[in-house]
């Protein structure tokens, strides 16, 4: 079962975690044993200029979510962000010790705190940099790539820092993860990321081979140029050496990830 909140979309659920009759109401009618909780605030700036949002929504809303799946003896798989970290030397593993730098990052770790202290069976899986399709045609308010795509399209120029690193994750390979997790009944923190730690601007060069997209219109810059409400972690991504050598799942490269994209794009 699938839900949204914001966005209504057809074959989906509607589910706002912050109100406890909503979420009563899409347990009564699945029943169901696992929950993915992907969804909450997930805009950086938007969570420093609103932190009671996010705070509302990837904290209380976790906490609400955590009580429901007790309830009905469900586990609870919470996607988390590579946010956690403070960006000093990244990419990161799962046992390396968190320390967010911004707001985001803090209801994030603040949930999974909430989750690892209320629940024995509960599945962390932290992500970086996440992109895919948008459930809309506009790249307004949608991933990073797909801003990207839609300026370069539009003949616009893009900003990149080459100073910002993280692992860029394609989605459907992070759904396979996830998925691979709850067949074998994971337990505990994974990182699903992508194969690559590399810096914005060499990711949007990528984007530009692979869409076949001016690279002209590429303007390198530094973080602190971009003037951005909310601090990044410089050094950001994660270590995916658990997933790998578990056999999980194979991680997608920024080439095959970004191919994988371009497909989904010509049907969405």
């Amino acid at each position: 079962l699938g839900t949204y909140c914001s966005h209504e979309y057809e074959g989906l659920f509607y589910l706002d975690v912050r109100d406890k009759a909503s979420l009563e109401k899409v347990f009564n009618f699945f029943r169901p044993e696992t929950v993915v909780m992907a969804g909450g605030i997930t805009d950086v700036d938007l969570c420093t200029l609103k932190p009671k949002l996010a705070m509302d929504v990837n904290i209380k809303g976790t906490m609400n979510l955590v009580k429901k799946t007790k309830e009905y003896g469900a586990r609870l798989v919470y996607v988390s962000t590579d946010y956690v970290f403070d960006g000093e030397n990244g990419p990161y593993k799962e046992d390396d010790k968190p320390n967010p730098i911004n707001i985001y990052g803090r209801t994030k770790l603040e949930a999974e705190n909430i989750i690892k202290s209320k629940l024995k069976d509960c599945l962390i899986v932290r992500t970086a940099q996440l992109y895919g399709v948008a459930e809309r045609s506009s790249a307004q308010n949608s991933n990073f790539t797909l801003k990207i795509i839609h300026n370069m399209k539009s003949g616009k120029n893009v900003y990149a820092a080459d100073d910002l690193y993280s692992t860029p994750t394609y989605a459907g390979s992070l759904s396979e993860i996830i998925i691979k997790l709850i067949e074998k009944k994971a337990k505990g923190v994974y990182h699903g990321a992508g194969a690559e730690f590399l810096n914005r601007y060499d990711y949007v060069n990528k984007i530009a081979d692979i869409f076949g997209l001016d690279k002209r219109l590429i303007q390198k810059v530094k973080l602190k140029n971009l003037k951005l409400n909310a601090k990044r972690p410089k050094k950001g991504g994660l270590k995916i050496d658990k997933v790998v050598k578990g056999k999980i799942a194979k991680p997608y490269d920024c080439k095959t990830g970004l191919a994988f994209l371009k497909k989904d794009m010509s049907y969405a």
